[in-house]
Protein backbone atom coordinates (compact mmCIF):
# COMPACT_ATOMS: atom_id res chain seq x y z
CA UNK A 1 0.00 0.00 0.00
CA UNK A 2 1.42 3.32 -0.70
CA UNK A 3 2.17 5.96 1.61
CA UNK A 4 -1.28 7.93 0.28
CA UNK A 5 -3.16 4.97 0.57
CA UNK A 6 -2.16 4.67 4.22
CA UNK A 7 -3.10 7.94 5.14
CA UNK A 8 -6.50 7.86 3.25
CA UNK A 9 -7.31 4.72 5.41
CA UNK A 10 -5.76 6.62 8.82
CA UNK A 11 -8.01 9.01 8.36
CA UNK A 12 -11.04 7.37 7.67
CA UNK A 13 -10.61 5.11 10.72
CA UNK A 14 -10.05 8.36 12.93
CA UNK A 15 -13.06 10.10 11.23
CA UNK A 16 -15.37 6.71 11.72
CA UNK A 17 -14.51 6.52 15.51
CA UNK A 18 -15.13 10.27 15.71
CA UNK A 19 -18.11 11.00 14.02
CA UNK A 20 -19.71 7.41 13.31
CA UNK A 21 -19.47 5.19 10.57
CA UNK A 22 -22.64 6.22 7.77
CA UNK A 23 -21.45 9.80 8.87
CA UNK A 24 -18.51 10.37 7.34
CA UNK A 25 -18.35 10.66 3.66
CA UNK A 26 -15.14 11.05 0.83
CA UNK A 27 -15.65 15.45 1.42
CA UNK A 28 -14.62 14.89 5.14
CA UNK A 29 -12.02 12.57 4.78
CA UNK A 30 -10.35 14.54 1.66
CA UNK A 31 -11.21 17.98 4.05
CA UNK A 32 -9.02 15.56 6.33
CA UNK A 33 -6.39 15.31 4.72
CA UNK A 34 -6.32 19.17 2.76
CA UNK A 35 -6.82 16.80 -0.41
CA UNK A 36 -9.10 17.11 -3.25
CA UNK A 37 -11.88 14.75 -3.16
CA UNK A 38 -10.43 13.75 -7.36
CA UNK A 39 -7.29 12.81 -5.48
CA UNK A 40 -8.91 10.98 -3.13
CA UNK A 41 -11.17 9.22 -5.61
CA UNK A 42 -7.57 8.19 -7.56
CA UNK A 43 -6.59 5.88 -4.83
CA UNK A 44 -10.40 4.97 -3.69
CA UNK A 45 -13.08 5.15 -6.10
CA UNK A 46 -15.01 5.11 -3.43
CA UNK A 47 -16.50 4.97 0.06
CA UNK A 48 -17.19 1.23 -0.40
CA UNK A 49 -13.51 0.72 -1.57
CA UNK A 50 -11.85 2.85 2.00
CA UNK A 51 -14.02 0.68 4.22
CA UNK A 52 -12.78 -2.44 2.51
CA UNK A 53 -9.24 -1.77 3.33
CA UNK A 54 -10.16 -0.13 6.36
CA UNK A 55 -11.56 -3.88 7.35
CA UNK A 56 -8.61 -5.88 5.91
CA UNK A 57 -6.63 -3.84 8.18
CA UNK A 58 -9.31 -4.41 11.35
CA UNK A 59 -9.16 -7.97 10.56
CA UNK A 60 -5.46 -8.49 10.79
CA UNK A 61 -5.51 -6.95 14.40
CA UNK A 62 -8.51 -9.16 15.28
CA UNK A 63 -6.57 -12.58 13.97
CA UNK A 64 -3.49 -11.58 16.37
CA UNK A 65 -5.73 -11.35 19.60
CA UNK A 66 -7.07 -14.65 18.65
CA UNK A 67 -4.15 -16.58 17.94
CA UNK A 68 -2.66 -14.99 21.68
CA UNK A 69 -5.49 -18.15 23.10
CA UNK A 70 -3.27 -20.36 25.40
CA UNK A 71 -0.76 -17.90 25.73
CA UNK A 72 0.02 -19.01 28.94
CA UNK A 73 -1.50 -22.01 31.26
CA UNK A 74 -3.03 -20.64 33.85
CA UNK A 75 -5.41 -17.44 34.11
CA UNK A 76 -3.41 -15.01 33.13
CA UNK A 77 -4.22 -16.02 29.53
CA UNK A 78 -7.54 -14.48 29.85
CA UNK A 79 -6.57 -11.49 31.48
CA UNK A 80 -3.45 -11.13 28.97
CA UNK A 81 -5.78 -11.70 26.17
CA UNK A 82 -9.13 -9.40 27.43
CA UNK A 83 -6.01 -6.04 27.48
CA UNK A 84 -5.42 -7.00 23.78
CA UNK A 85 -9.23 -6.19 23.38
CA UNK A 86 -9.76 -3.33 25.65
CA UNK A 87 -6.61 -1.89 23.19
CA UNK A 88 -8.85 -2.94 19.99
CA UNK A 89 -11.61 -1.24 21.17
CA UNK A 90 -9.41 1.92 21.74
CA UNK A 91 -8.12 1.60 18.38
CA UNK A 92 -11.50 1.14 16.46
CA UNK A 93 -14.24 1.72 18.82
CA UNK A 94 -16.66 2.41 15.77
CA UNK A 95 -16.30 -1.22 14.64
CA UNK A 96 -18.69 -2.20 17.39
CA UNK A 97 -20.32 0.70 17.66
CA UNK A 98 -21.63 0.88 14.65
CA UNK A 99 -22.01 -2.73 13.95
CA UNK A 100 -25.92 -2.18 13.27
CA UNK A 101 -25.13 0.32 10.50
CA UNK A 102 -22.67 -2.05 9.08
CA UNK A 103 -25.28 -4.64 9.18
CA UNK A 104 -27.40 -2.51 7.04
CA UNK A 105 -25.16 -0.90 4.74
CA UNK A 106 -22.31 -3.63 4.01
CA UNK A 107 -23.59 -6.71 4.71
CA UNK A 108 -20.67 -9.04 3.87
CA UNK A 109 -18.90 -6.95 6.68
CA UNK A 110 -21.47 -7.85 8.97
CA UNK A 111 -20.33 -11.52 7.79
CA UNK A 112 -16.97 -11.24 8.86
CA UNK A 113 -17.60 -9.63 12.27
CA UNK A 114 -20.00 -12.45 13.15
CA UNK A 115 -17.36 -14.94 12.32
CA UNK A 116 -15.02 -13.31 14.67
CA UNK A 117 -17.91 -13.05 17.48
CA UNK A 118 -18.46 -16.49 16.87
CA UNK A 119 -14.09 -17.49 17.04
CA UNK A 120 -13.93 -15.16 20.44
CA UNK A 121 -17.63 -17.37 22.02
CA UNK A 122 -15.86 -20.42 20.85
CA UNK A 123 -12.05 -19.75 22.54
CA UNK A 124 -14.03 -18.61 25.58
CA UNK A 125 -15.84 -21.96 26.11
CA UNK A 126 -12.95 -24.04 25.41
CA UNK A 127 -11.06 -21.90 27.67
CA UNK A 128 -13.33 -22.28 30.56
CA UNK A 129 -13.59 -26.29 29.85
CA UNK A 130 -9.57 -26.28 30.06
CA UNK A 131 -9.56 -24.42 33.21
CA UNK A 132 -12.38 -26.76 34.49
CA UNK A 133 -10.31 -29.46 33.60
CA UNK A 134 -7.35 -28.17 36.10
CA UNK A 135 -9.67 -27.57 38.98
CA UNK A 136 -9.64 -24.14 37.99
CA UNK A 137 -13.12 -23.96 37.93
CA UNK A 138 -16.48 -25.67 40.32
CA UNK A 139 -17.18 -28.96 38.76
CA UNK A 140 -20.83 -27.52 38.93
CA UNK A 141 -20.22 -25.36 36.12
CA UNK A 142 -22.40 -27.34 33.37
CA UNK A 143 -22.30 -27.12 29.43
CA UNK A 144 -25.32 -24.88 29.86
CA UNK A 145 -23.73 -22.60 32.36
CA UNK A 146 -20.16 -22.35 30.46
CA UNK A 147 -21.81 -21.55 26.84
CA UNK A 148 -24.00 -18.81 29.17
CA UNK A 149 -20.88 -17.39 30.76
CA UNK A 150 -18.72 -17.55 27.33
CA UNK A 151 -21.60 -15.30 25.72
CA UNK A 152 -22.15 -12.82 28.25
CA UNK A 153 -18.72 -12.30 27.83
CA UNK A 154 -18.42 -11.76 24.08
CA UNK A 155 -21.42 -9.57 24.71
CA UNK A 156 -19.33 -7.60 27.49
CA UNK A 157 -16.82 -7.33 24.91
CA UNK A 158 -18.90 -5.88 22.23
CA UNK A 159 -20.66 -3.43 23.23
CA UNK A 160 -18.77 -2.38 27.00
CA UNK A 161 -17.51 0.68 25.35
CA UNK A 162 -21.17 1.93 23.69
CA UNK A 163 -21.94 1.42 27.29
CA UNK A 164 -19.45 3.51 28.36
CA UNK A 165 -20.17 6.02 25.97
CA UNK A 166 -23.54 6.29 27.01
CA UNK A 167 -23.03 6.49 30.54
CA UNK A 168 -20.47 9.08 29.74
CA UNK A 169 -17.81 7.83 31.44
CA UNK A 170 -14.05 7.72 30.75
CA UNK A 171 -13.05 4.34 29.68
CA UNK A 172 -10.55 2.44 31.85
CA UNK A 173 -8.83 -1.09 31.56
CA UNK A 174 -9.28 -2.18 35.22
CA UNK A 175 -12.90 -1.63 33.98
CA UNK A 176 -13.32 -3.19 30.77
CA UNK A 177 -11.37 -6.26 32.64
CA UNK A 178 -13.43 -6.74 35.60
CA UNK A 179 -16.73 -6.61 33.98
CA UNK A 180 -15.64 -9.58 31.95
CA UNK A 181 -14.26 -11.08 35.06
CA UNK A 182 -17.14 -10.79 37.00
CA UNK A 183 -18.60 -13.41 34.58
CA UNK A 184 -16.26 -16.66 35.69
CA UNK A 185 -15.51 -15.38 39.23
CA UNK A 186 -17.84 -17.04 40.89
CA UNK A 187 -17.11 -20.05 39.37
CA UNK A 188 -13.99 -20.38 40.58
CA UNK A 189 -13.00 -23.26 43.32
CA UNK A 190 -10.35 -21.60 46.18
CA UNK A 191 -7.58 -22.61 44.01
CA UNK A 192 -9.18 -20.75 41.03
CA UNK A 193 -9.57 -17.60 43.45
CA UNK A 194 -5.84 -17.70 44.87
CA UNK A 195 -4.56 -18.34 41.40
CA UNK A 196 -6.59 -15.48 40.34
CA UNK A 197 -5.39 -13.38 43.33
CA UNK A 198 -2.12 -14.03 42.51
CA UNK A 199 -1.77 -14.18 38.69
CA UNK A 200 -4.34 -11.72 37.83
CA UNK A 201 -5.90 -9.48 40.49
CA UNK A 202 -2.15 -8.69 42.08
CA UNK A 203 -0.44 -8.02 38.63
CA UNK A 204 -3.44 -5.41 37.56
CA UNK A 205 -3.28 -3.86 40.74
CA UNK A 206 0.58 -3.18 39.51
CA UNK A 207 0.00 -1.84 36.57
CA UNK A 208 -2.36 0.96 38.06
Amino acid sequence: MTQTKERIIISAINLFNEYGFVNVRLQNIADDLKISVGNLAYHFKNKEAIVSTAYEQIGQELATILSSYRASPDLRDLDYQLGMYYQFIKKFPFYFIDILEVKRNHPHLHDECKDFICKMRIQFEKRLEYNKSRGIIKESMNDQHISQVADNMCTIITFWYTHQAIKNEKEKAANFKSSVWIQLYPFLTKKGVNEYNQLVASNNVRKD
